[in-house]
Order: C-alpha cells, then structure tokens, then sequence
C-alpha cells in the first residue's frame, strides 16, 4: 500500500539510516543509468530495489542512436559496442514470406553519431551499469538490494522513504532521506501512486508470447529484423545481440496466458521457423501484455518519475529503453542545477513540460504500427499488404525525432530550438574523437568556423562559465577541426552560424552567439534570478 504524507518538521528522525542528494527507486538500466549520471556531476545517491540481483534474462533488445549517445556520457561505450550487433534492413512480411516493404539504413550513422539502430542484451548492459556504478562511484552511490519502498513523508527540504525487505512487511525498516526522489521502479510504479499521478491510456492491449532462443551452431545465428504480417499469428523476428534471436507472437482471442507462458508453447510456436531444442537453447519465454500509456505528471514536489514509470509503450518502434534513456539525460543536468544552487526548484519544472510530448509522440507511433501489425481479418489483412506495398504505405512508418514540448529552456520564437543536435567526429588538442569525448557534453555553444566567445560580453562569458558551459568553434580557422563534415553540413542545414546545446543534446537555439546567451540568460533568470543578474 502506497503512504505519503507531508511533513514540515525538518529534524531528521533518529532512525534515518542513510541520508542522499538523490533517492533513486529502481536498478534497471533507467535507475543505473541515473544514478551513474548523478555521481558523474557529483552527488550522492541511495538506490532502492526490491530485487536482490540484476535480472539475468533479457528483455529490451534495441537502442536507437541517441540513446547510444546517452550511454557514451556514461563512460561505458567502449566495453558495451561489442556486446551490441547491426542490421542493416527491417523487412515487413505476409504470412506466405512475401516481401510488403523495407526500412533500410539500421546501420547507418545516425545524427547522434552512431548507428540508427542496434541490437543487444539488457543483461549485458545492466550487468556493465552496475559494474561502473560499483567500481568508478562506490564512495558516492550506495545500492541496497532487496528492499522495497513502503512508505514516503515529505518534509520542506527532503522526502523521507520508509523501506522494509521486499515480502516482509513487518521485517526492519530502513529510513532513507533524500532532498529529492526520482521513481524508476516501472510500470506499477510506487512513486508515482506516492505522486498522486494517472497514466493516460492511449488505446492499445495485447498479449504476446515472447521467446528468447540462442543457436546451437553460432552459425545459424543472423541479425535480420523481420515482421510478419500474418492475420493468422502476427510475429517479430529480430536479434537481441550477438548469438541470440527474439521472437515475438500475438496471442489470438480465445487463448489464454497461463497455456502459452511454457517451454511447450514456446517450441510450437518456434518450429515453424526452424527453430527446435535440437539445434535452439530456448533461454526465456514471458507473456506480457503490450499496452500505451503516458502519465499525466512526470514531478510533484520533491517526487518525479522516469522510465516505465512515466511511459509504457509497445516494442512496435523499440522505443521503450530509449525513451527511458532520454528522461535521464533531460532530469539528471536540471536535479545537477538544483543540487548546485545554480538553479531553483521551479527548473524541474520543465522537465515533464518537455518529456511528456515527445513520449507521446513516440508511443502513438508504436500504436500506429501495432495498428497495422496486429490485422486479424483476412481481408483487411489483404487490403493492408496492398497499401504497404505502395510509396504511400511506405512513407507512413518513418519513425519520428519528436520535437521537446514547450519549456522555458526551448527558446521561444526559434524553429530550429527543441530538436536533437548533431554529434560528429572533430580534432581537438591533439586528439581525434567523437565530439562529446573531446570538448564535453554540459552546455555548449558552438561557433561555425569561428570562436563564439569573440562575440560575448565578459558577462555572458562568466555566466557560461557558472552554469559548466563548453564555449567552442568548430571548422576553418577554429581549435577544433571538422573531421567527417558533420557541422559543416548542420550549420549549412540551419543556415546559423552558432548553436546552444544542452547537455540532454537538444538545442536551445541557433543564431548569433550574444543573442543566444541572452536569451539563455533571461529564460534562466526565471529559476535563478542572482547568477543571471550578477553575469549581465
């Protein structure tokens, strides 16, 4: 039972065990991922999961680029690329195998400067998660195994979480004080029952078998990306990294979950694609009803919620992990700010008035192609496979780079604010690398083929300065040179000769460098009226 109530006494009761900058509920990759990213600026961190080990099986098996770009600022890209596999084309099929329509180009670079789309095992990136949390930020990041969270008071300057051993409700407690408390503890979300936050449905539900299989011969192990279209057993086919092999089948009205959710099911269902104990090791078979949702509030107060917590999608655009990836890039620099007293607790604000959106926007795409893919008529089924294989039908499936919602921090009135910026490959000091390695990844203004800083007062040069900004030209006559052509063809594509980027990688704006700044200056004035007054 969720118990939250608020409290405006600031003694920290004596029973308090541990006392945090940030609680984190959840360890999966989004809670991890936050927690990493918080001890990186810094801060100390409490996570809380009621599991006592990393889940050994997989479940998420595809990362977009961005989202790989985001596991880059992690530090752990190095070690985790080769656990990752390409494909170069999503091929959409009808129940006799014939060829509806192709998505090509997984394998390209995306703007975030890596591939659009890749293929791996959450057990392996969770397992290397943990692994720097562990061993790069033990002093900062204390992880407590098998507890879950009971209760939460929220005092004036803290929230308080009571937690006992998960199935023991009258075990000990453990009292866990925090200025704020993020919930990355997933569908069922305790946080966000604590916040008082609904989940809007978005109007999907099925159920689906889904089975995890490894080749017994490596050899036979491929990395294709296949739908099958078939009103008779709608199926995905796709890799969930090197050697192994993710299938997915709607289960059909009438069947029931507990007759499906077993090895026996699994190898029926299997068999038709070659697949037997023979020459497969079948590794998991779960059924989990896909459904779409979004909740209404994304913070209350002292609580906000990220991940599953926040959004539920379809695996349809593989955007679940992903888009759990981009809440901890967009909350982690605002919780950085606060913490820091370089901004007011009205700028977490902005974090569910941007978010909220674009997640939206991806979770009704998934929908739309669930939509598509889940036809059980014959003739409707029919009259589909017609339109997909036409330009039309084509088109419609591109998935979408969503826009940030509109905040304080997405410059007003500038039409190319709120989109993803671009990462390329630079020379900078010697070195040759991708651009967040080399010149940092906080905010950056960036100049086209000259310094920006030039331009700027000594004010806005030192209001950069206390916000942690990057100040950098990129191009002829710059310290940081173009490898690839990246910024040359961005800026040419912007027709601007400087960028704001934020440290989640979206821009804040384009334009003239001293304009930007200001304008960056008067929207943080808003949440910190000292550090923009002081710099003007």
């Amino acid at each position: 039972m969720v118990s939250i109530s608020a409290h405006h006494d600031d003694n920290l009761s004596a029973d308090v065990t541990e006392i945090a900058d940030v609680a984190v509920v959840g360890y999966g990759p989004v809670g991890q991922a936050l927690a990493l990213k918080l001890a990186q600026y810094g801060h100390r961190v409490v996570v809380v999961e009621r599991w006592p080990d990393l889940y050994g099986l997989p479940r998420a098996v595809s990362l977009d680029h961005e989202a790989l770009r985001i596991l880059q600022s992690l530090g752990i890209m190095d070690e985790f690329e080769a656990a990752t596999c390409l494909s170069q084309v999503y091929e959409w099929r009808n129940g006799k195998g014939e060829l509806l329509t192709a998505f090509p180009g997984l394998d390209e670079i995306g703007a975030s400067g890596w591939p659009r789309r890749c293929g791996f095992s959450q057990p392996d990136l969770e397992r290397l998660l943990d692994d720097r949390v562990c061993h790069a930020y033990g002093q900062q990041v204390t992880v407590h195994r098998n507890l879950t969270v009971v209760g939460a008071i929220e005092h004036r300057d803290k929230v308080v979480l009571e937690t006992r051993p998960t199935g023991d409700t009258a075990g000990e407690p453990l009292h866990i004080a925090a200025r704020y408390v993020v919930g990355c503890d997933g569908a069922g979300s305790f946080v966000r029952n604590a916040m008082g936050a609904s989940l809007e449905n978005l109007g999907f539900a099925a159920d689906w078998l889904v089975v995890d299989l490894l080749p017994r011969d490596p050899s036979q192990w491929n990395a294709d990306v296949i739908q099958i279209c078939d009103p008779q057993r709608p199926t995905t086919m796709v890799p969930g990294g090197p050697g192994r092999r993710r299938f997915e089948f709607m289960m059909l009205d009438g069947e029931r979950k507990d007759e499906h959710n077993n090895a026996q099911a699994a190898w029926a269902r299997l068999e038709r694609w070659g697949w037997t104990p023979s020459n497969a090791v079948l590794e998991r078979h779960a059924v989990y009803t896909f459904g779409a949702a979004v909740a209404e509030i994304w913070r209350r107060g002292r609580l906000m919620i990220a991940g599953d917590a926040a959004h539920l999608t379809p695996p349809f655009a593989a955007q679940g992990l992903c888009a759990g990836l981009r809440d901890v890039a967009a909350l982690a620099w605002r919780l950085d700010a606060v913490l820091r007293g370089r901004a007011t607790e009205t700028l977490l604000d902005s974090y569910g008035m941007e978010r909220r959106e674009p997640a939206c926007v991806l979770v009704e795409f998934a929908v739309m192609l669930g939509q598509i893919i889940c036809v059980l008529d014959p003739r409707q089924a029919e009259e589909r496979d017609r339109q997909l294989r036409s330009d039309t039908g084509r088109g419609e499936q591109r998935e979408p780079a969503p826009r940030l919602g509109h905040s304080p921090l997405v410059r007003e009135g500038d039409e190319t604010a709120g989109w993803l910026g671009v990462q390329g490959h630079i020379r900078y000091r010697d070195r040759v690398g991708r651009f967040d390695d080399l010149a940092g990844s906080g905010f950056v203004l960036i100049g086209h083929e000259h310094d920006p800083s030039d331009t700027l007062s000594a004010g806005q040069r030192q209001f950069l300065s206390d916000i942690g900004a990057t100040v950098i030209g990129v191009g002829k006559r710059c310290d940081a040179e173009d490898i690839d052509g990246t910024y040359a063809r961005w800026f040419r594509q912007l027709g601007r000769n400087a960028v704001l980027v934020r440290p989640d990688f979206y821009l804040f704006g384009s334009g003239d460098a001293p304009a930007l700044v200001s304008d960056l200056m008067s929207a943080w004035n808003r949440n910190v009226p000292a550090l923009a007054q002081e710099a003007s």
